[in-house]
């Protein structure tokens, strides 16, 4: 899955992935295709792919 940039819409998007993940939303890399969060206070990069896998594992769309 490759997600372009598309603008500050994407980011609102997974800002608010994150906020139900019970992350912090800090950026998002295009070209290479990463999420970065705040988890615990920490700065923790993901692989969009798996982000996006761990959102849909524990919110799934109906």
């Amino acid at each position: 899955m490759q997600l372009k940039d598309f603008g500050r819409g994407a980011r609102i998007e997974l800002s608010k992935m994150a906020k139900l993940l019970g992350m912090k939303f800090i950026g998002y890399n295009p070209k290479a295709q990463q999420v970065s969060l705040e988890v615990g206070g920490k700065g923790v990069t993901y692989p969009l792919e798996e982000f996006i896998r761990q959102y849909e594992t524990i919110c799934p769309t109906a």
